[in-house]
């Protein structure tokens, strides 16, 4: 075996000894005893990451309750556009909720407030508000029906693939593609809503909304196909966990 091929080999097993190891594109935690595979880490999933001595478990802190207000302006929301047909008011709610996403956020980093909780209601709230307001805006006939289908399925599918996960101990890896997905989805809502409140510039609003639109839906069930393919391959070449097991058996290689 060549130098070259020793030294890589070194490196992958110090990453897998400190727990930076992937498997394609899924983070592995760090096995136990210290003993690797030729296939598969022993211990894969069995130990829990380290906790991040910054994050708190308390529950009424600034960002939580900012993400609970958030959860509760939804249906508010959803009522200013299916009930009273007020765009306006609906363009000001989601415009407080956009800000709220990024406030939230940011406070828990600046004051040193992150907290378990809040790492469960952020993307609570924002699973909520991308599956309510497309609903309604489909409804009220701002975009199409189709539109919505392809976003629900795509999420049900992935659903469908968290038990893959869980039963390897192996957290999925979110990709770049996925993020900018639901980037360009998040803008087109506001700028389709500014375009139906008739606001100064309306028609540009609804070209650039329904750009925005359809890149993300694009976007959005290619990164779903990446993520279903990656759950497949996972499937494939991780074994499952045993209970009361301590080690995962080799089966065939990664």
């Amino acid at each position: 075996m060549s130098a070259a091929r020793e030294g890589r080999r070194e490196t992958d097993l110090r990453e897998w000894r400190t727990g930076e190891g992937r498997v394609l594109g899924a983070r592995i935690p760090q096995p136990r005893d210290g003993h690797l595979s030729a296939a598969v880490p022993p211990g894969l999933g069995y130990e829990p990451p380290p906790r991040d001595p910054r994050v708190s478990d308390r529950f009424w802190t600034l960002p939580n309750v900012i993400s609970l207000a958030r959860i509760a302006l939804i249906p508010v929301l959803v009522v200013s556009i299916l009930v009273w047909d007020d765009p306006p008011l609906a363009l000001w709610l989601l415009g407080a909720l956009v800000v709220s996403d990024w406030l939230d956020g940011k406070i828990a980093r600046l004051w040193n407030m992150r907290s378990t909780w809040g790492e469960r209601l952020d993307p609570l709230a924002d699973r909520i508000l991308v599956a309510a307001v497309p609903v309604a805006f489909a409804v009220a006939g701002y975009i199409p029906v189709w539109v919505v289908v392809v976003l629900l399925v795509r999420d049900a599918l992935l659903v469908g693939t968290v038990p893959v996960y869980r039963r390897r101990g192996i957290e999925p890896e979110v990709t770049y593609l996925g993020k900018a997905a639901t980037f360009a989805l998040f803008w087109s809502l506001p700028l389709l809503l500014a375009g139906f409140a008739g606001v100064p510039g309306g028609e540009a609003f609804l070209i650039l909304g329904e750009a925005c639109l359809y890149w993300g839906v694009g976007l959005y069930s290619w990164s779903g196909a990446i993520y279903l393919w990656q759950a497949w391959r996972i499937a494939r070449a991780v074994p499952p966990r045993r209970p009361g097991s301590t080690a995962v058996e080799p089966s065939g290689g990664v």
